[in-house]
């Protein structure tokens, strides 16, 4: 255990903390180290920690035995197991959703509220709990090659992040192979999704084929790879507090007949290098709509970027978001569900 290079720091012993648990062995991991004492005496522990668990409704029986197995490990180790049920196939049908994108949102949904209410019931701010997953460095280099395929920009290159908002991720130092050493030297079990291995799918391919190629090339990419996203995410974060500046300065959010409107000022965008204004649009259109730009491809920026020499530009972004020029102002806003016209889905945000 000692010698997994977990990051320990992320939360302390009296941090409200939900854990999500698929019931495979990354997720099985963080559980028992946790339990274990890995991240520091936590008293009272159980009170503080709930496990959820998430049936997408995707896998039939054998979700249902990752459920009855989560369950399980949760009452021998002592935790409250929280089970949420999901009609993702159907729900993603309607809404002209990727089942994956859809399933991943709304994990993180019914994370989000279970943490509010663990904070509510321990009468502490929400802002105080944290959501833990089990990402690991195969995780975040996996998600690397996979943006890198589809395109993407300096931020969405340094792939997963150790922390975003209230989600944590304590695992991100750590391989999966140690992990499995770890769980077989604890002699405990886990759950592996067959899906996992279905190389039709985008990230089971990577996984498969990309990721043995690279390593026999460079034994030791892994970790060079991960300096790299480290080093991308620095650059990232100082460019992104100068776009923040600009956003304050040349953005107004407003309510319009149709919902929320993100108003920004073209002729003081006009003023800036290209790649900062490319910076400020996404900046702003994350902050006004997180769940729709976070999941937009690099390349609707570039395009997006055109209205500032377009007088009567209008385009869909995709996403739901739709954007229109009117004199010096470029408008973007969130249509309803009923007046989206469906887009392909290229694009590939945070896990």
């Amino acid at each position: 255990m000692n010698k997994l290079p977990l990051l320990a720091n992320l939360f302390d012993a009296a941090t409200p903390l939900v854990v999500m648990v698929s019931g495979g062995g990354d997720s099985v991991a963080l559980l028992r180290l946790l339990a274990e004492g890995a991240f520091g005496e936590r008293t009272p522990a159980l009170d503080h920690v709930r496990v959820l668990h998430v049936n997408h409704g995707l896998r039939a029986q054998q979700a249902a035995s990752d459920e009855a197995f989560t369950a399980e490990l949760c009452e021998q180790l002592g935790y409250r197991c929280e089970l949420r049920h999901l009609d993702v196939a159907t729900q993603a049908v309607e809404e002209k959703r990727n089942v994956e994108d859809l399933g991943r949102d709304l994990r993180y949904e019914a994370a989000d509220e279970l943490c509010d209410e663990l904070c509510a019931e321990l009468g502490v701010s929400a802002s105080e709990g944290r959501i833990a997953t089990a990402h690991t460095l195969d995780d975040r280099v996996e998600t690397f090659f996979e943006r890198a395929l589809f395109g993407a920009g300096t931020g969405a290159l340094a792939s997963i992040r150790p922390v975003r908002g209230r989600i944590v991720r304590p695992l991100l130092r750590c391989q999966r192979s140690d992990l499995r050493d770890y769980l077989d030297a604890c002699a405990q079990d886990w759950c592996e999704d067959a899906t996992n291995a279905d190389t039709t799918r985008t990230r089971a391919f990577i996984r498969a084929k990309i990721v043995p190629t690279a390593e026999e090339l460079a034994p030791a990419f892994r970790p060079n790879l991960e300096r790299t996203m480290d080093l991308l995410a620095e650059d990232d974060n100082l460019l992104d507090e100068l776009a923040t500046g600009f956003v304050r300065d040349f953005s107004d959010v407003q309510d319009g007949d149709d919902g929320q409107c993100l108003m920004l000022d073209v002729d003081m965008l006009a003023t800036l290098d290209p790649v900062m204004t490319r910076r400020v649009l996404r900046r702003a259109l994350l902050d006004a709509f997180p769940e729709e730009a976070s999941r937009l491809p690099q390349v609707r920026y570039l395009e997006l970027a055109d209205a500032l020499t377009t007088p009567g530009y209008q385009a869909d972004l995709g996403k739901g978001l739709r954007a229109q020029r009117s004199d010096h102002t470029l408008i973007i806003k969130k249509l309803p569900i009923w007046r989206r016209e469906e887009t392909p889905d290229q694009a590939r945000g945070d896990a």
